[in-house]
C-alpha cells in the first residue's frame, strides 16, 4: 500500500486551478468603493431611505460611480460563470448561464442610466430599470441553483447550508421590492414605505451571496484539485484500488 498525499511528497500546496477567482471576489469589493462614496457625495440630496440607488446620478460622478459598481460587478460573475465549470458543482452550465445573463444586465444597467428624480421616465430609463429588476432575480437565482447542487457532491456539501441561507434571504428581499414596482408602475406611486432602505438591503444581502458563492467555487475548485491528486500522485489506479 502507497500513501497518498496531496502534493505528491513535495510539501507544497497543490496548484490552484482558478486564478481568477481572486479577481472576482475583488470585483465585488471593488464595487462597494462607489456605493460607499455615492451616499458620502450624495448625502443630503439623495435620501437613502426613500430614493433608490440609481438615484445618484443626480450628484456630481454618480453615473460614473455607479457604472464603475455595475461593471465591477458584472466582471465578477463572468468570472464566477467560468469557475463554476471547472469546480466540480453537478449540471453547471444553467447557473453559469444565469450568472452570464446578469453581467449582461448589469452592463445594461451601466449603459442605459435611470432619469433624473422628478422627470418623466423614457425608453433608456426603462431599460434600465428592467436590467436591475433582472439583476436581482438573476443572482439569488444563482446562488439557490449551486447550493441545491452543492449537496450532491462532498467537496460542496459543507458550503451548501451558508449559500442556502444567502440566495434565500436575497430572493426574499427581492421579491420585496420588485413587487412593490407594481404600484409604482400601475398608480405612479408605490404603498411600501422606505423603498430605498429597502433596496439597500437588498443589494447588500446579492453582494454578500455573490461574494460567498465565490469564495465557495474558489475552495470547492482546490478541494477538486486536492481529491484528483491523491489519486493521480499518490498512487497507481490498481494501487489506489488495493488501498480503498
Amino acid at each position: 500500500m502507497i500513501p497518498m498525499t496531496m502534493t505528491g511528497g513535495t510539501g507544497q500546496e497543490p496548484e490552484r486551478l482558478w486564478p481568477a477567482g481572486a479577481f472576482a471576489l475583488a470585483g465585488v469589493l471593488v464595487a462597494l468603493v462607489p456605493m460607499a462614496a455615492l451616499h458620502v457625495i450624495g448625502d443630503g440630496v439623495v435620501d437613502p431611505l426613500w430614493h433608490p440607488i440609481s438615484d445618484y446620478v443626480v450628484v456630481g460622478g454618480g453615473y460614473a460611480l455607479l457604472a464603475w459598481a455595475a461593471f465591477a460587478l458584472a466582471a465578477s460573475c463572468l468570472l464566477l460563470s467560468t469557475g463554476l465549470r471547472i469546480s466540480g458543482l453537478p449540471r453547471p452550465q444553467t447557473p453559469a448561464r444565469v450568472l452570464i445573463s446578469a453581467a449582461a444586465a448589469l452592463v445594461a444597467v451601466a449603459v442605459f442610466p435611470t432619469h433624473l428624480p422628478g422627470t418623466t421616465a423614457g425608453i433608456v430609463s426603462n431599460i434600465h430599470r428592467a436590467a436591475g429588476g433582472w439583476v436581482f432575480v438573476a443572482l439569488p437565482l444563482a446562488c439557490w441553483m449551486v447550493a441545491r447542487r452543492a449537496r450532491e457532491v462532498p467537496v460542496w456539501k459543507a458550503m451548501a447550508p451558508v449559500l442556502s441561507w444567502a440566495s434565500g434571504t436575497a430572493g426574499i428581499l427581492s421579491a420585496v421590492f420588485l413587487l412593490s414596482y407594481v404600484p409604482i408602475v400601475i398608480a405612479g406611486s408605490s404603498g411600501i414605505p422606505l423603498l430605498g432602505g429597502v433596496e439597500r438591503v437588498l443589494y447588500a444581502a446579492v453582494m454578500v451571496g455573490l461574494f460567498a458563492t465565490i469564495r465557495a467555487t474558489r475552495l470547492a475548485v482546490e478541494g477538486a484539485r486536492s481529491s484528483s491528486g491523491e489519486v493521480a500522485q499518490g498512487a497507481t489506479p490498481a494501487e489506489f484500488g488495493q488501498a480503498a
